[in-house]
C-alpha cells in the first residue's frame, strides 16, 4: 500500500500542511466543499504532488467513515 496522508481542510493552512508532510506520499485532500478541494488539488498537482480529493463533513460519522474508506482503498486516482 502506498503511504497516504489525509488532510482535511483545503484552505491555506491545509495546503501548507499537505506540502510539508506530503513529499513522496499520496495525499488525500478532503474538504466540506468539493470545489475548494478541487481548486487546491489543481494548484498542488501543478506543483508536482500526487493527490486525490474527497468531501468530508466532520460533524457526520458516516462522512468520516467514508473518508477512511477512501484513504484505505486502492487504486487511487490522481486529483
Amino acid at each position: 500500500m502506498t503511504n497516504v496522508i489525509v488532510v482535511i481542510g483545503a484552505g491555506q493552512i491545509g495546503q501548507a500542511i499537505a506540502r510539508g508532510v506530503g513529499v513522496a506520499k499520496h495525499i488525500l485532500l478532503a474538504d466540506l466543499r468539493l470545489e475548494s478541494a478541487n481548486a487546491a488539488a489543481e494548484v498542488m498537482t501543478n506543483a508536482g504532488y500526487e493527490l486525490c480529493v474527497a468531501t468530508c463533513d466532520l460533524s457526520s460519522r458516516q462522512s468520516v467513515y467514508a473518508l477512511v474508506d477512501a484513504a484505505t482503498s486502492e487504486p487511487r486516482s490522481p486529483g
